[in-house]
């Protein structure tokens, strides 16, 4: 078992080289997508109760369900995916930022799923975790870049850098 684990990270760490993603980036990029299937399981388990159980309409339970994973999954972000990020951006600007990026991510979940359950009759389960899949991508390279963006180090009169911490550019994500 051990064994396939390892052949499929391997695939996996391929995968995500050939797309570009380098390797000082691939952890994080995995770490988000840990975070970021819980933020899956949070959005269909919320969709399900509020559509099932609920009585809600699609259109009225996906967005309650995208911002609930939105909250959590930003948390989790937050805490272990860029924790040693030096962004010198605060928390309300980096869950502001967070916010807008993945506003995007879940206009397109939302749509997606309006469009493959209504115009094409698809499940509204699968068509609601399709939307999820399409956000994935600009999600973590929108949030990479510019909600956890790493800030340049602080410079003195003789040009060395005044800032310590386990990253100090974003230069070294690349």
């Amino acid at each position: 078992m051990d064994y396939r684990i390892t052949v499929f990270y391997n695939l996996f760490l391929n995968l995500l080289q050939k797309l570009g993603i380098k390797p000082r980036k691939m952890k994080e990029f995995v770490k988000f997508g840990v975070v970021g299937g819980s933020g899956v399981l949070v959005n269909m388990g919320f969709f399900f109760i509020f559509t099932r159980y609920a009585g809600m309409r699609i259109e009225f339970a996906s967005p309650l369900a995208i911002e609930i994973s939105i909250l959590t999954n930003f948390f989790l972000n937050n805490a272990w995916t860029f924790r040693k990020r030096d962004t010198r951006v605060g928390f309300g600007g980096r869950m502001l930022r967070y916010h807008l990026v993945t506003a995007v991510a879940g206009l397109v979940n939302y749509f997606t799923l309006l469009l493959l359950a209504n115009v094409f009759g698809i499940h509204d389960m699968i068509a609601n975790l399709i939307g999820i899949l399409l956000g994935t991508f600009i999600n973590f390279f929108l949030n990479s870049m510019w909600t956890w963006r790493v800030s340049e180090p602080e410079k003195s009169p003789a040009g060395e850098s005044l800032t310590s911490g386990p990253i100090q550019s974003q230069d070294e994500l690349l």
